[in-house]
């Protein structure tokens, strides 16, 4: 009797560990070896190498390079609140440069969502060299499963978006949900693969995580190349990054998890800034067209925003953040935790905060740290 009991449950555990190499249950036992995800999920998690091409333009420093002072009021929620890094550019120049706990200019930090505009990027360097024919081509063109089941209008602009109308909710923590099947599965393309429409594309906007994963697949297919060595060949390089770069990759290591998950250090996030920030153009070298950038960077206003009573969209454009702050319109990369690149045309300035801020109720989309961050910057800027 202890033999056959001994025995049912050994065969339970052998199934049971079967089934976790499956892609519906694989994202379980990556949870339990890689524990919940934080901005250092580079040292657990898979990943490939972003090279940055060992040629670095260093930032020059300005006259006044951390000689102004932040006022305390702001300074001392900026320092409560788990920032680890804070960096300012202006004109070019570094003028401001701050890191806390043990953080320097060579620790590389998670980006979460602000990955979301480097593929973005990628999207508008494909249009430009004709890898991909127009923004409204149909998603199927490059994707299998979008070319039935309902997904054959789906545009590439309904991704760059976030108006596909899919089934994916981002809000769902589940440990069933799509969700974490993305961050911690297996597999990417099985996650696509269980996209639905559930709405009409390119109606309203609703922030969905798969959307940049699919845009993802679309760059790898365009290019025949991995996201990693795209954007070390496309940006890290022309731009000079400082440090190699880290993106995470899924289960299998077979995709990077575009909709998130780049590891860089301060000073070469702001370089994705500062490209932005001169309309796609480095030092007199168009990494991407200045069209594609300014469409980017302007929000989607022909969709509506349920959350605010079906008003248009005024905030978001591809894969971008617009934020109106004090009669300025701020461009900005935004991740969880509060990982911000903010883009200021008004004052040629580029600004960089990364850290471990905890989640609070937005304000038109928005964490209210932003409006903190946004202040203590503009105390510095000329």
């Amino acid at each position: 009797m202890f033999k056959k009991l001994a025995f049912s449950v050994i065969a339970l555990v052998i199934i049971i560990v079967g089934l976790s190499y499956t892609p519906p249950l694989s994202h379980l036992r990556n949870f339990a070896k890689w524990g919940v995800h934080t901005i250092h999920d580079y040292k657990t998690h898979p990943t490939r190498l972003v090279a940055s091409g060992n040629n670095p333009q260093y930032w020059p420093l300005d006259s006044n390079f951390n000689k102004g002072v932040i006022p305390d009021s702001l300074l001392q929620i900026i320092d409560s609140n788990n920032t680890h890094a804070f960096i300012v550019i202006q004109n070019g120049k570094l003028l401001y440069e701050k890191y806390w706990d043990g953080y320097t200019p060579k620790t590389l930090s998670g980006s979460f969502s602000a990955a979301k505009s480097i593929i973005s990027l990628l999207i508008g360097v494909a249009i430009d060299e004709g890898k991909i024919k127009s923004l409204d081509e149909p998603v199927g063109n490059y994707v299998a499963h979008f070319k039935a089941n309902g997904w054959e209008k789906l545009r590439i602009r309904d991704l760059l978006t976030m108006s596909s109308g899919s089934n994916y909710v981002e809000k769902d923590k589940g440990y069933f949900s799509l969700n974490a099947t993305a961050y911690y599965g297996d597999n990417e393309e099985y996650m696509i693969d269980q996209l639905m429409p559930k709405e009409p594309a390119g109606v309203n906007w609703e922030y969905r995580s798969a959307d940049t994963q699919v845009l993802g697949f679309i760059v790898e297919k365009a290019f025949g190349k991995n996201i990693a060595e795209l954007v070390s060949e496309k940006f890290m390089q022309p731009m000079g990054a400082e440090s190699d770069a880290l993106w995470l990759l899924d289960g299998n290591n077979k995709h990077e998890k575009a909709f998130c998950c780049f590891n860089g250090v301060a000073r070469d996030y702001a370089r994705f800034g500062e490209l932005v920030l001169h309309d796609g153009n480095w030092n007199g070298k168009q990494l991407v067209s200045s069209k594609y950038v300014n469409e980017a960077t302007t929000p989607a206003s022909y969709l509506k925003d349920p959350y605010e009573n079906g008003n248009p969209v005024d905030f978001y454009g591809f894969q971008y953040w617009i934020l109106n702050h004090k009669g300025m319109k701020v461009s900005m990369q935004n991740g969880l935790f509060g990982q911000y690149v903010y883009i200021i045309k008004d004052k040629n300035a580029v600004v960089v905060r990364l850290g471990e801020s905890k989640i609070t109720k937005a304000i038109h989309h928005f964490q209210p740290e932003n409006f903190t961050y946004l202040d203590a910057a503009l105390s510095l800027l000329k």
